[in-house]
């Protein structure tokens, strides 16, 4: 479930292909000393059997190595529905917009020559692995942040210790309507809820609001706890205000809103508190059977 708390180690691998060892230590250290924890290929082949075996965040790879050499490595990745979104750092020692190119054309996602300065090499592993971390992360319906995002979003704010609102968000009776209207037509209807929510979100908390959708008709907010009672309002009105748009039947449906709080929660156990208190209060905000929330932040 999305507030289960994922342990940040195994977010972080990156497999480093490089059949020189100085070179290779050299980027071990530099990625390790940063909290990433790094798998060693000494060939292409070994490259390739350790991404499909450890799916790592990122690929530094070496263009000129044994046996499979780093432009065929990157094309059987990038060829492969499973590993294509395996972003490909590539490093070679043949400067020159030439081999550049060819690297970027068989599938590399940055390029650096070597020598290479160690900071600019792990600002640019952070930035790919962030940049694919956005894209894995979001929900292909709404393309708002999904599950894992949602995760590391509230892990966040209990690592903070700020007092912080989470909000679940859901329609009464959606199964039974989206099987009336159909996939693709249920779909558009939840892009468009989330598309709503997100503008609540926005204008109630000027722009500083995360909004994630867990996926179906459930959705999670997280907002400073003086901005929820004016989320919760503003998602309540778009939903009643845009309901003669939807198709189909939609006077049986009914938007539910729980809110519970990270007030007195930890790191280390608040993402299961959490968790219960949201799933106390949807299941009292579902029992009410119409559009309403519930607030709920104690034990």
């Amino acid at each position: 479930m999305w507030y289960q708390r994922v342990d940040p180690m195994l977010l972080k691998k990156i497999v480093i292909a490089e059949d020189d060892d100085a070179i290779a230590h050299m980027v071990n250290m530099a990625l390790g000393d940063a909290g990433f924890l790094c798998l060693r290929a000494r060939d292409g082949d070994e490259a390739l059997k350790l991404v499909k075996a450890h799916d790592p965040d990122l690929l530094v790879l070496d263009v000129m190595m044994p046996r499979v050499d780093g432009l065929e490595v990157a094309r059987r990745l990038k060829a492969d529905v499973m590993w294509s979104r395996t972003p490909i750092l590539m490093l070679t020692a043949l400067a020159g917009v030439d081999n550049e190119v060819s690297g970027l054309e068989a599938g590399a996602d940055a390029y650096m020559s070597k020598p290479f300065d160690l900071r600019e090499f792990g600002a640019r592993c952070k930035a790919l692995i962030r940049a694919a971390r956005r894209e894995r992360d979001r929900n292909p319906t709404t393309n708002l942040p999904g599950s894992r995002a949602i995760d590391e979003e509230i892990e966040g704010a209990l690592k903070s210790g700020k007092p912080t609102s989470v909000v679940h968000i859901d329609i009464l009776s959606w199964d039974a309507y989206a099987d009336s209207i159909g996939i693709a037509r249920s779909e558009d209807t939840v892009k468009n809820l989330g598309a709503w929510l997100l503008e609540a979100a926005r204008n109630a908390s000027g722009g500083g609001a995360f909004v994630g959708h867990i996926g179906g008709s459930d959705f999670i907010a997280v907002l400073a706890p003086e901005h929820s009672e004016a989320f919760v309002k503003q998602a309540e009105s778009a939903f009643d205000g845009h309901r003669s748009t939807l198709p189909g039947d939609a006077k049986a449906l009914a938007l539910v809103l729980a809110i519970a709080t990270t007030e007195g929660l930890t790191l280390n156990t608040g993402a299961d508190e959490l968790g219960r208190r949201l799933g106390k209060a949807m299941k009292a905000a579902k029992a009410a059977g119409k559009t309403g929330h519930v607030v709920y932040s104690g034990n």
